[in-house]
């Protein structure tokens, strides 16, 4: 819950507890401290739950089917195989299945050209009847919405720490907005819509925070735990294997590769693998095959359990064929079933598209309390003659900033037109942020961004449906879906754009000192 310093002030009237008041400002400056990326990480987390979706929706002319075979996989494994360079070391082939959300079959294979060289990866989308490679499985738009929430475009490892790092700082939040608010209960229906704007907004941010208060528990905690993974496996080793981290890594990640091993006359039996791991209450979710040249190493094939929340349960064979053991699921210890909750936990990928639009709906509105905690403090220091206008621009320049950028590169995507994806989005971000801060009137400036990001939005729609129209049947249920999410947030941006033209509020940098 992040819940702003006004409106606790407001909601717990002559209440003089220095424990509350402390909760208060350490809520405070760490909102302040932290919230441009609080907000960039939980609009992205909002469209990350759908990178499979959106990923389909770039690729729309592949063949499309919620089924696929044991001996289609297989193929698509080693036609993968196949297409390594040569003179290059392969790492490892992955071949990802159908399921609710994905309607195709796609196969990556992870190569580099030394030890020291980086990781080459290239994905292909396989006909889910034969496993042949039909089509490459680019998808810059989702790789860009899905490295801002996972790295913030930053380089590994350090990115993904300083997400884990602010899931940490959003839980903190969360824990001082609950003990800074000490009405949490008696007052969550409370809603004064009729009053002015900061109060209007103070209700609705509490609110919602308090509303959405077991969401955004599991979602920051889980969130902080996948983006200190890598401090947490050292750590184990550190504590519970005398620093042996590949022995913690095992505990973790099941068996690991024999060194030195006899090499592989042919491919792994991929088929007979799969055939073995299959069941009724079993769906296969993806099979991963480590340098199918070597004997020494190991083979998964991760499938779904039913009635089992986990990311995965994994059968582990040697390359050779031999089974070495099942590594998660049913059965397994009670810390490998709770390691293996986090990540449905936290991208929503249990339950279906309720859970998935439940989801959506909740990170939509941790965006906007995260927004509107700051318009909050921007309105208070107004009234209390300390103006931040400048400070207020730059805020909302970033928001409506990244908002543009992410409809630049939808159209981009959907138009073809041969530019970097990234730079493109980053581009448009800066421009709305500096065009945002030296504009005289920035509301002005804002709403005239709101109607770009419209027109964007709606060109892409229509420029796609006709790709929709004649997209494999399978596919056109996902793909008529997005377009009519973008036609109704292009619906909404226009309106919030257009509104209250003749009637609009006084900007603020006209009326305030500047900083």
């Amino acid at each position: 819950m992040t819940t702003s310093p006004e409106s606790v002030a407001n909601e717990t009237e002559g209440s003089n507890s220095p424990f509350v008041r402390r909760m208060i400002d350490s809520h405070s400056v760490l909102g302040l401290a932290f919230a441009a990326l609080i907000y960039i990480v939980s609009l992205s987390g909002a469209l990350t739950l759908f990178v499979t979706e959106i990923s389909l929706w770039e690729n729309a002319d592949v063949p499309a089917s919620y089924e696929t075979t044991n001996s289609a996989i297989a193929n698509a494994a080693k036609n993968a195989e196949a297409e390594l360079k040569p003179g290059n070391e392969i790492l490892n082939i992955i071949a990802y299945g159908p399921d609710e959300f994905k309607p195709y079959l796609t196969v990556r294979l992870n190569e580099r050209e030394d030890q020291q060289s980086d990781l080459i990866s290239t994905d292909w989308v396989a006909d889910p009847r034969t496993g042949a490679l039909v089509a490459s499985a680019d998808a810059p738009y989702t790789h860009v919405i899905e490295d801002l929430h996972t790295m913030l475009h930053l380089p590994r490892p350090w990115g993904r720490y300083l997400v884990g790092l602010l899931g940490v700082v959003m839980f903190t939040l969360i824990l001082s907005g609950i003990f800074a608010h000490p009405t949490i209960f008696k007052d969550a229906f409370k809603l004064r819509l009729k009053r002015n704007a900061r109060i209007a907004w103070t209700d609705i941010h509490n609110r919602l925070s308090v509303w959405g208060l077991p969401f955004h528990l599991v979602i920051t905690f889980t969130g902080a735990f996948l983006g200190v993974a890598g401090i947490t496996v050292a750590a184990l080793a550190m504590i519970a294997f005398e620093g042996d981290q590949e022995a913690a890594i095992q505990v973790i990640q099941g068996p690991q590769p024999i060194e030195n091993a006899a090499p592989m006359v042919s491919s792994p039996d991929y088929e007979k693998m799969l055939a073995n791991s299959a069941g009724d209450d079993r769906q296969f979710s993806l099979l991963i095959a480590g340098n199918p040249k070597d004997s020494g190493q190991t083979t998964t094939v991760a499938y779904y359990e039913d009635g089992i929340l986990s990311m995965r349960t994994s059968d582990i064979y040697r390359n050779s064929g031999e089974f070495l053991e099942k590594f998660g699921g049913s059965g397994s210890p009670a810390g490998a079933r709770a390691f293996g909750m986090v990540q449905p936990l936290h991208y929503g990928t249990f339950g279906g598209y309720p859970i998935k639009i439940f989801y959506f709906i909740l990170s939509l509105a941790l965006t906007y309390i995260t927004s509107t905690g700051m318009m909050i403090w921007f309105k208070r220091k107004r009234q209390q003659g300390q103006a931040k206008p400048k400070s207020e621009a730059a805020w909302r320049g970033m928001t409506t900033g990244l908002s543009l950028g992410l409809a630049g590169a939808a159209l981009a995507v959907v138009a073809g037109l041969p530019v970097s994806l990234e730079i493109l989005f980053f581009t448009l971000w800066a421009v709305s942020i500096a065009i945002t801060y030296f504009a005289k009137k920035m509301m002005a400036t804002v709403r005239g961004q709101y109607v770009v990001i419209a027109v964007l939005l709606l060109l892409t729609a229509i420029i796609h449906l006709p790709i929709a129209l004649v997209a494999d049947p399978s596919a056109q249920g996902v793909l008529f879906g997005i377009d009519l999410a973008l036609m109704v947030t292009a619906i909404l941006f226009g309106w919030l754009g257009l509104r209250n033209l003749k009637t609009a509020p006084v900007d603020a940098c006209e009326v305030a000192p500047a900083e």
